[in-house]
Formats: C-alpha cells, sequence, structure tokens
C-alpha cells in the first residue's frame, strides 16, 4: 500500500524576486549547466548547480560584504514515520513546520583583505531525498551589514511514500575539477563531505568548519553530521574518531556525533533483502562483535556493505534524546582515478530506520 503526502508539497512560488539598493546587483547565471528557475519533478539526491555574480558599480560607496546563502526545507528535512497500528494515522499530526540553515557565510575580500567589485559562486548540492520543496536563498550584503539584493530558487521533489520503516535513497556525490597547469585541469578523488544521513544531505567544508563563518550557523551543520568523507573520497570516518584531527574551536567535541560503522558480509542481493528495523540491527550485531573500533572504514570498494549506528542523542539540543538509528551503506560506485573525463564521485546507497 502506498501514500502520497500530497499536502506537504508547498504550492512553488516565482524564483525569488531581487531587491535592489543602488549600485549592486546579484544575478543568476543562467545556462543549460546552472539552475536559475524553480524546478519540479526531480528525483531523491539529485545533483544540481547554480552559479551566481555579484557585482558593485560604485566604488565610492559601500564597498560588497557578504554573500549568504541559506536553504530552506518545507516541510522538514528527515522522513516521515507513519504510526502503528496505521488506523491511528491522523493526517493533523503530521509536522509541517520548515527548517532551515545557513549554508554559507562568507566575507567578499581578496587574499589582502580588501574588498572585492565583482565576485562570482559556484554552489554543487544534492536536493532533499523526502518528499518536499526546499529554498535556496542568496543574499548580497554591503560592507554595513544591509543586505543590497537577493535572489531564490525553490526546487520540489516528490517520491512514493510508503509504510516501510527504513528510508532509503542513493547518494552521487560530484567530484571536483582543481587547476594543475594552464591549460590543463584534472579532478581529485573527492573534497571533504560531510554527511547526515537520516535525510540524505551531503554538506561541504565550508558549511561546517569553514573559518570566519557564524558560530550559531556551523554549531547546527555540525550537530548534523553523521559521517565524514575523507580527501581521498574513499574513507569514512566518524565526527568523534579519535584519530581524526579536528580543529577544537571551530568543531566543539560536544557538537560531534558518535557514528560506529562495521563491514558486513552481505551482497548487493542481501542488502536488499534487509527490509525491517530489526533486521537491520541483527547485521549490525553480529558485525561489530569483532575488535574493529567502528570510528571509520576504507578505503572502500564497489559492492561492498557496512552497517551502522548513528547516536543522535549525542547531538544537542534533542529533548528527549532520540535513540540510536541503525543503517546500511552499499558502495554503488568509486571514483577510480584522477581524469578529466567524468565528474562522478562516490556513490553510495543507503537504507536507515526512519
Amino acid at each position: 500500500m502506498r501514500f502520497y503526502l500530497a499536502s506537504l508539497l508547498a504550492a512553488l512560488v516565482l524564483a525569488g524576486c531581487a531587491k535592489g539598493h543602488g549600485p549592486q546587483r546579484l544575478d543568476f547565471v543562467n545556462t543549460t549547466r546552472y539552475t536559475s528557475s524553480n524546478r519540479t519533478g526531480l528525483s531523491p539526491a539529485d545533483t544540481l548547480a547554480t552559479r551566481v555574480f555579484a557585482e558593485n558599480t560604485d566604488l565610492s560607496g559601500s564597498s560588497l560584504g557578504r554573500l549568504v546563502v541559506t536553504v530552506q526545507y518545507q516541510p522538514r528535512r528527515n522522513p516521515f514515520v507513519y504510526p502503528t497500528p496505521l488506523s491511528s494515522f491522523n493526517r493533523d499530526s503530521i509536522d509541517k513546520s520548515s527548517e532551515s540553515f545557513v549554508y554559507l557565510d562568507t566575507v567578499l575580500t581578496d587574499r589582502k583583505g580588501q574588498p572585492l567589485s565583482n565576485f562570482t559562486f559556484t554552489n554543487v548540492f544534492g536536493v532533499r531525498t523526502t518528499t518536499g520543496a526546499e529554498r535556496w536563498q542568496y543574499d548580497l550584503k554591503n560592507s554595513s551589514g544591509e543586505t543590497t539584493a537577493s535572489r531564490a530558487v525553490r526546487l520540489g521533489m516528490r517520491r512514493p511514500d510508503s509504510l516501510a520503516v527504513y528510508h532509503d535513497y542513493t547518494l552521487k556525490l560530484v567530484v571536483p575539477a582543481i587547476g594543475v597547469g594552464s591549460n590543463d585541469t584534472v579532478r581529485v578523488k573527492s573534497a571533504r563531505r560531510f554527511l547526515h544521513l537520516r535525510a540524505g544531505l551531503a554538506l561541504p567544508a565550508y558549511t561546517v568548519v569553514k573559518a570566519g563563518a557564524p558560530g550559531d550557523a556551523q554549531a547546527a551543520a555540525q550537530r548534523l553530521t553523521d559521517l565524514i568523507i575523507l580527501r581521498d573520497g574513499l574513507t569514512l570516518v566518524s565526527p568523534s574518531a579519535t584519530s581524526l584531527t579536528l580543529n577544537g574551536a571551530r568543531w566543539p567535541s560536544a557538537n560531534r556525533r558518535r557514528t560506529l560503522i562495521y563491514p558486513t558480509g552481505l551482497t548487493a542481493t542481501t542488502f536488499a533483502n534487509q527490509l525491517t528495523d530489526a533486521a537491520i540491527q541483527s547485521v549490525y550485531a553480529a558485525s561489530a562483535s569483532g575488535t574493529a573500533t567502528g570510528e571509520f572504514v576504507g578505503p572502500v570498494n564497489t559492492g561492498q556493505v557496512y552497517v551502522f549506528r548513528t547516536d543522535e542523542a549525542s547531538a544537542p539540543p534533542t529533548t528527549p534524546p532520540t535513540p540510536y538509528r541503525y543503517g546500511l551503506l552499499l558502495v554503488v560506485s568509486v571514483p577510480t582515478s584522477t581524469t578529466t573525463t567524468t565528474t562522478a564521485g562516490l556513490q553510495l546507497q543507503v537504507r536507515m530506520a526512519k
């Protein structure tokens, strides 16, 4: 039996109006590659890219100050859990509230701290994995802290819902390109990614641990992070791992979740057969009985299956504390080499208790 939570998908509005004060402007770059207007019909964890261009044409007035990118999810980004028995389900009990966090907050200066007259930012991101909408707003502020221009896009994703006790999706990461010469560009296996497994978000480093970003904004992203993908693109580490070197001032220990992850003997076929939370917990109990610390796995290979437990109770503020959640992770594919021909990075199929 399948249900569609149509009431959860907010009606899409026109792409964000630009508001301007004087000579400062902010615009989307519109090409076939970049998203510059509202979109619907997206698939879970689709990868999109936007590019914005900021400009200040009056160098005698206020200079460019900051670019702030905020993403708002409507309804909440985590999957909906149906009650047991289903007869007790009441549509009025659905949480339709929105939630948001600051994705980027950066000062618009050059390496010497001098104000820029123009600035271009490209944002590559994955959309939500649960039914709903998300609004990406880009605010340009001047050196006095006033918002001088704003642009926004609203994205809609709808998937058939069910009574399944687990949430599943495939996370498709993108390998970034870096310049190595006047005419050559190569792709490294990965930049670091910070995974929020329950919702299926992959956050960049500048959202989670960027120097100079507002502490409250970073703390919110840090408390979402279950696993960190290291720079090799193939190693997954818990934020609480003692072997991981993190700046304690930028990422306090109180904001670090403790996720345990272990290799299993499952195959892609037996992975697909794990359909209940009890079954996944049984796999965890069997796999966690060895000597491994559970703090990291890798380098991972295609076809490997891992079982994990997230400790949401260690990520405040949650009242009352959320119990452990268990899940499985299948490595669908890995970036095989440094190349200029593809942007495909690590791909992970996740199945996790709602």
